[in-house]
C-alpha cells in the first residue's frame, strides 16, 4: 500500500527533521492547504511547498481546501507541487480546474468528501490520475474513520472501472492501525497517514508495515512511482 505522509501531523517547529526521517521510505508527502474560508483554519502556503521541494525529491501531494482552487493550484505548482487535489464544492467548474492542473504539468486528483456519493465522482475519472476519498470531515484531526468508508471505496472503484477508467483511490482521514487493513481489503491503493507514522516510536518501521499491506490492483498512484519530480520554477 502506498503512503503519502501528512505533514500536518509533524512537529511544525521541526518539519524538516520529520521529512528527513521518513524520506527514504515514504511514497510522497501530503500537504493540506487551508485558507480560513473553505476550511475554518490556516495551514501551509506556497513558500512551505517551495522549501519542501528543496528538501525532498519525493512527490509532493497538495490538497487544496480553498475558495479559489484555480488560482491556488497555479501557485502551488509553481512552488514545486507534483499532484494537486481539489473538491467539487470549491470549484465553479471542476472539469476546468482539473484540466488546468494537467495543462500546467501537474497530476490532477479529485477529493471526494463525506457528504458526496462516492460513485458519482467516477464521471470525472478520465480527467484525474487518482481519487482522494475522505474518511473524515475535511479540516479536523483526530476523528475516527467513518464506518461507511470501505463501502464507499468499493463503490467508487467499481463505478470508475465500469466506466472504463479505473483509477487508484487513496484514503485520507481516520488512518489508524486498525483501519488500514480494512481499507486495503476494500481496494485502496494507498492512504495518507499522519500520527500513525509521525507519532510512532519508529516512523520508518510504521511506514514499512503499511507497505506490506496488499495494494489495490487499480494501477499505480501516479506520480508516486516516479523517483524524480518537477523542478522548482525560478
Amino acid at each position: 500500500m502506498l503512503a503519502y505522509v501528512s505533514l500536518w501531523s509533524a512537529d511544525l517547529l521541526d518539519v524538516g527533521r520529520a521529512v528527513d526521517v521518513v524520506d527514504a521510505v515514504a511514497d510522497g508527502f501530503h500537504v493540506d492547504v487551508f485558507d480560513g474560508h473553505h476550511v475554518d483554519d490556516l495551514l501551509f502556503g506556497p513558500d512551505f511547498v517551495r522549501a519542501l521541494r528543496r528538501r525532498t525529491a519525493r512527490p509532493i501531494d497538495v490538497h487544496l481546501n480553498v475558495d479559489d482552487p484555480d488560482r491556488w493550484a497555479d501557485r502551488f505548482l509553481d512552488a514545486g507541487a507534483d499532484l494537486v487535489t481539489v473538491q467539487t464544492s470549491a470549484s465553479p467548474d471542476i472539469r476546468v480546474t482539473l484540466e488546468r492542473i494537467r495543462a500546467r504539468g501537474g497530476s490532477p486528483s479529485l477529493g471526494v468528501e463525506l457528504h458526496e456519493e462516492a460513485a458519482d465522482a467516477a464521471v470525472h475519472a478520465p480527467l484525474v490520475d487518482r481519487f482522494l476519498l475522505m474518511g473524515t470531515p475535511i479540516g479536523v484531526k483526530g476523528r475516527e474513520l467513518d464506518p461507511r468508508t470501505p463501502q464507499r471505496l468499493r463503490e467508487l472503484i467499481a463505478a470508475a472501472a465500469a466506466a472504463g477508467h479505473a483509477r487508484p483511490v487513496v484514503v485520507d482521514g481516520g488512518i489508524r492501525q486498525d483501519t488500514v487493513a480494512r481499507l486495503a481489503a476494500a481496494g485502496a491503493a494507498g492512504v495518507v497517514p499522519g500520527s500513525l507514522v509521525l507519532g510512532a516510536p519508529d516512523p520508518v518501521a510504521a511506514l514499512e508495515w503499511l507497505r506490506t499491506l496488499p495494494p489495490s490492483d487499480a494501477g499505480p498512484a501516479s506520480p508516486a512511482d516516479r523517483p524524480a519530480t518537477r523542478k522548482e520554477s525560478s
